[in-house]
């Protein structure tokens, strides 16, 4: 439905701000309520359904006279509705003409009477900007949206539309909420071709535009079409998103293959393993981009795209070559740079997050009785620097006390480190005063799963590890 409303919007883009002036903008508005009669109602501002196009705009599979923008097939809107409710209704004015018109859709009726053509209501206006589509659907064959739902439709939406919403053409509100625009923020960083660290301190900002040409695989018809060609915009996140990461297919400004990265969703993610590598890889929690495939078919529901014979393995070894091409490549980059340096940003973030966690586990240990038989000079928790076991002085060490817990008769210590070269990622340990030790190992590869690309990741593991070492302090103090 939102794509007819773009359609027409982009069919009469100059009649529409030639009536309504430089600031308009294509609006669509989707709401929907609950109650005896939940309902959903879609309502727009574009040029509405002309009178030449009423017969097939509402003839199931009937595609539009013009196929050059996003609508197609001419199923969308038919098959959507009925889908929904067993009742929907249309009201639809066309820019430029005086007459407003009504069609009900009752499709139990319409079966059990095998109605064959509708009646449509018509009244008249004189008021030239009262032009525009607005569906209501009730009797609803699906619950309507709440919750959890009602937030993956408007993630969904939102990077559907993302193009459209970037450019300020579409203003969407759902329950009359603006839907806000998509947008990446780059990683801008030397360059790292080993895991190693960057061979220098020039920064970039990585990210590629580039543009292919399938003529491999390609196979001209009678026409002697040109080979479709795809252009794109791949680059590394500023931090890494396992959710968000991944590629976006659009087709005419729409994303038909791909929502699902910025919808926070597993459910439609486009990642190839020629690019982004196997499932655990830091390119898939890095990569991200768009391509624009217009030049190629898409399902007629318009959810993924129509390959030819040999098309997208060229297309990827073809993105590929151009993501590692030139002196500095990206796809290498994604999978080398780490995020877990010794700068003294990074180490105030593990510091702070270890204090987070340290605090959350005291108060977790010690319940208000405890509390109270510790004494009035109880802190929480140890803010000064404990000192650290002997060790490797190279190593890069963060600690946090966990002070006095009652059930272990001491002070527990919790640590981070940096030592590529230990094994370990987890070790429990005590001190020459008896007191315990719980060390985690940041680079160790257990943690490179989850928290070099995304440092904000840190705490999860932190509390996780916690939980274990602690454990392992039960056991060994019960003998």
């Amino acid at each position: 439905m939102v794509d007819n409303s773009i359609q027409s919007y982009q069919e009469h883009k100059d009649e529409l701000i030639a009536l309504n002036g430089p600031d308009y903008k294509l609006r669509v508005d989707i709401n929907f309520s609950g109650g005896e009669n939940p309902t959903i109602q879609l309502v727009d501002n574009a040029a509405g359904i002309y009178t030449k196009d009423i017969a097939r705009a509402f003839t199931p599979a009937m595609p539009p006279t013009d196929k050059t923008g996003i609508s197609q097939y001419g199923i969308g809107m038919k098959s959507s509705a009925c889908w929904y409710s067993k009742y929907f209704t249309v009201r639809t004015r066309a820019l430029g003409e005086p007459i407003v018109r009504n069609l009900i859709f009752d499709i139990p009726k319409i079966i059990k009477d095998e109605i064959y053509s509708l009646n449509i209501e018509k009244e008249t206006t004189s008021n030239p900007k009262a032009h525009g589509t607005r569906i209501i659907m009730s009797k609803l064959n699906q619950p309507i949206p709440t919750a959890g739902a009602a937030s993956r439709l408007r993630s969904y939406l939102r990077s559907m539309y993302r193009d459209f919403l970037r450019t300020g053409e579409l203003i969407l509100t759902i329950n009359g909420e603006a839907q806000e625009p998509i947008s990446y923020k780059w990683l801008s960083a030397p360059y790292w071709p080993t895991d190693k660290g960057p061979v220098d301190d020039q920064e970039f900002e990585w990210v590629k535009e580039f543009e292919i040409e399938l003529d491999e695989s390609h196979k001209p018809d009678s026409e002697g079409t040109a080979a479709p060609k795809i252009r794109g915009t791949i680059g590394i996140l500023d931090k890494g998103d396992t959710k968000r990461a991944g590629l976006a297919l659009l087709w005419r400004r729409k994303v038909v293959q791909g929502a699902g990265g910025m919808a926070d969703s597993p459910d439609d993610l486009y990642r190839p393993g020629v690019i982004f590598g196997g499932a655990n890889s830091f390119e898939r929690q890095r990569i991200i981009g768009e391509l624009d495939v217009s030049e190629l078919k898409v399902t007629s529901f318009k959810d993924a795209v129509v390959w030819s014979e040999g098309q997208e393995e060229e297309a990827l070894r073809k993105i590929k070559a151009e993501l590692n091409s030139g002196a500095n490549q990206l796809i290498k980059m994604a999978r080398n740079y780490r995020a877990t340096d010794n700068s003294k940003a990074t180490k105030a973030k593990v510091n702070a997050t270890l204090e987070e966690v340290v605090d959350a586990a005291t108060r977790g240990f010690i319940d208000s009785d405890a509390v109270d038989l510790l004494g009035d000079d109880f802190e929480v928790p140890l803010k000064e620097e404990t000192p650290e076991p002997p060790r490797n002085l190279d190593t890069n060490v963060v600690q946090k006390n966990i002070r006095l817990i009652p059930q272990f008769k001491s002070d527990i210590m919790l640590e981070v480190k940096d030592h590529g070269d230990d094994p370990s990622w987890l070790r429990v340990s005590t001190t020459e005063d008896k007191k315990w030790v719980i060390t985690v190992n940041r680079e160790h590869p257990f943690m490179n799963s989850f928290t070099v690309a995304d440092p904000d990741s840190l705490e999860p593991v932190l509390r996780l590890a916690l939980a274990i070492g602690i454990a392992e302090i039960q056991g060994m103090s019960s003998g």
